[in-house]
């Protein structure tokens, strides 16, 4: 049977970690060991953590590292030994097929590597499943605003990932995740993104300093939403391809100058960097997997 490790690594969500393991240990692929990881975590994160029920729950303490702690993650990936990796953030929720499915895509198409669409959740509660990052389709740049945007927690792969391209880059603060997941894109080995939701994402920008003005939060009442199987076929038939109305297109506009304001010059400094390191080794890609 295929065992997957979950890297999930969290400092300070004492909210809403529990719904994020929960989602995790509902998987309809069961073979997992989650790995939370501690980065200097606070006592009420890890009373939550402790109080969940199953032994395939781990929870290893570190002092806070460096930026997001990279560090601490890699330190607990190099004790693992599961032939496939996934990771998990301590706020957003996976449907309950996302580690079935990306162990089918893995197997069937010979994949090292593969990336699922996310659906984002926005402040107060706005399913948002025409997000223009995974929306748009104009060639290179949809492909360079999806990459910005997918977190950690889209991804399923194989353990001998690592052996190709390293493990997660512990001199970086942040972005890790798109460092990570370019060097798995340039370095000859297959990997592929599925247009398909896999997970709901709780932006921080969006919803950290509400966290604690909240009777409770909205990932209560989206776990129960992912355990009913016509909710997730709705996500996912509403993020279709296909013609969107003018009300769509006008609030995807608006989001997309809102990043451009705040993000863009990232943006165009990590396009620049791409293309000057684009002489790297051909990429085995598939894309669009059914």
């Amino acid at each position: 049977m295929e065992h997957v490790d979950v890297i999930l690594p969290t400092h300070r969500r004492p909210d809403t970690i529990g719904y994020s393991i929960q989602a995790i240990l509902q998987q309809t692929h069961p073979h997992l060991e989650l790995h939370v990881v501690g980065d200097g975590c606070d006592d009420a994160t890890e009373a939550v953590v402790r109080s969940i029920d199953d032994r395939r729950v781990r929870f290893h303490r570190f002092p806070k590292g460096m930026g997001l702690g990279y560090a601490n993650r890699n330190h607990v990936l190099r004790g693992t030994t599961a032939a496939y990796v996934a990771y998990a953030a301590d706020d957003d929720l996976w449907l309950p097929d996302h580690l079935e499915r990306g162990l089918v895509a893995l197997r069937e198409h010979a994949l090292s590597f593969v990336a699922f669409r996310e659906c984002p959740v926005l402040y107060p509660d706005t399913l948002d499943p025409h997000f223009f990052a995974f929306d748009w389709q104009l060639g290179p740049l949809s492909a360079l605003l999806r990459n910005w945007f997918l977190g950690a927690g889209s991804g399923v792969h194989r353990r001998t990932v690592f052996d190709e391209v390293g493990y997660w880059n512990e001199q970086l603060a942040r972005f890790g995740d798109r460092e990570f997941y370019y060097r798995v894109r340039t370095s000859g080995l297959r990997w592929a993104y599925h247009d398909e939701v896999h997970m709901l994402r709780f932006y921080a920008q969006h919803w950290d300093r509400h966290y604690p003005t909240l009777v409770e939060p909205p990932q209560r009442r989206y776990l129960s939403k992912t355990r009913d199987p016509e909710w997730v076929a709705f996500v996912r038939r509403s993020t279709a391809r296909g013609r969107r109305s003018i009300a769509v297109r006008r609030r995807q506009w608006a989001a997309f100058l809102r990043f451009g304001s705040r993000s863009g010059p990232k943006l165009l400094r990590l396009w620049y960097q791409q293309l000057r390191s684009s002489g790297a080794k051909p990429v085995r890609q598939s894309q669009g997997l059914a």
